[in-house]
């Protein structure tokens, strides 16, 4: 019963939420795009890339310190080529 409840609860909390009809490709992202980006939206994109290449890598795992200094690297990177795709640049960076 709590079960339901709980997730009940969650499934309001959700759909309480406005719509966001936004999609993004992220291999349209060029490094410049990310000094206009908020630092919300810039969390959510590094956990979603952090997914993608970990799911081709077969690497179910979160390292947060590491998650933090590869968006460090990945902020150098694109602060240097600001021209350069985002996932070209993190391509890159783990050659």
């Amino acid at each position: 019963m709590k079960k339901i409840l709980i997730a009940s609860a969650l499934a309001v909390a959700v759909l309480a939420q406005p719509a966001k009809a936004e999609v993004i490709d992220v291999s349209t992202i060029k490094c410049a795009d990310l000094s206009k980006m908020k630092q919300e939206e810039i969390s959510y994109l590094l956990i979603w890339l952090h997914g993608y290449f970990g799911g081709k890598a077969g690497d179910t795992t979160i390292d947060l310190a590491a998650l933090e200094s590869n968006g460090t690297a990945i902020g150098d990177k694109c602060a240097a080529n600001p021209e350069l795709g985002l996932m070209t640049a993190i391509t890159q960076l783990t050659q």
